[in-house]
């Protein structure tokens, strides 16, 4: 499921959470030796009355994202630099999911975070290269700081291969700041971090495929940086995806 945003300073790793992101690296994969450091821009809005058994909620993130080629030890991984676009669709009897790679260009955010928007028409050559790993379910080693998005068990939803996106968010005006410093074990693996997580609160309209006309008063824009330093590498056990 996709976490919101939360106001606390360990929410950096989030989504969005949490968050992938550009990465310069001094060697090895994202777990391994070296100096890292990762941006994301991000946005998330749901329409639809969960409680009533429906809902669609949209998410995008912008930086470097991780794949996996199937959700299965071994399987290979990609890592590339991008806009993702992640809709998913609930009712009482059915379950939609897409991921699409989209236009940089699609998706607009204000400098200060108070607004955003995105207007794209995803289609089946535009999809993801694989399982979407975000920074918070393991994408990014040693950086993880909730339970965010990333999927979880059950019947696999059905695949959206193509969909119209347009959407607008509207900031409410008040600018949450975080920072966060420390260190992250695992095993003989030791990495020290420090992140930044900005994200204001918004109002987004506009519409998603056939869903159209509806608002949500609580959806967000945000904005983080992770910055991490390692000299060793993470064991299997602790980085099962690979990355």
């Amino acid at each position: 499921m996709i976490k919101r945003f939360l106001p606390i300073a360990g929410v950096c790793g989030l989504l969005s959470v949490v968050l992938a992101g550009t990465a310069a690296a001094g060697g090895g994969g994202y777990g391994g030796p070296g100096h890292f450091r990762f941006s994301d821009t991000t946005a998330y809005a749901n329409f639809g009355d969960p409680s009533a058994a429906y809902s669609t909620s949209v998410y995008l993130d912008r930086g470097q994202l991780s794949f996996k080629a199937k959700r299965a030890p071994g399987a290979p991984v990609i890592q590339k630099f991008g806009t993702v676009l992640n809709v998913s669709e609930y009712s009482g009897t059915t379950s939609e999911y897409g991921c699409w790679i989209i236009p940089d260009s699609a998706f607009v955010v204000a400098s200060d975070l108070s607004g955003a928007s995105v207007s794209v028409h995803a289609t089946a050559d535009m999809q993801c290269p694989g399982y979407f790993v975000s920074g918070a379910t393991g994408g990014k080693p040693g950086l993880q700081s909730s339970i965010g998005y990333g999927g979880g068990g059950g019947e696999p939803p059905t695949p959206i291969t193509d969909i119209v996106v347009n959407l607008t968010w509207a900031g409410n005006g008040g600018l949450w700041k975080n920072s966060n410093s420390g260190t992250s074990k695992c095993g003989s693996y030791t990495a020290n971090f420090h992140g930044t997580f900005d994200y204001e609160y918004a109002t987004a309209t506009g519409t998603v495929g056939d869903v159209s006309g509806s608002s949500d008063p609580f959806a967000q824009v945000g904005q983080s940086t992770q910055d991490s330093n390692s000299s060793s590498v993470p064991s299997g056990a602790c980085n099962p995806f690979g990355f």
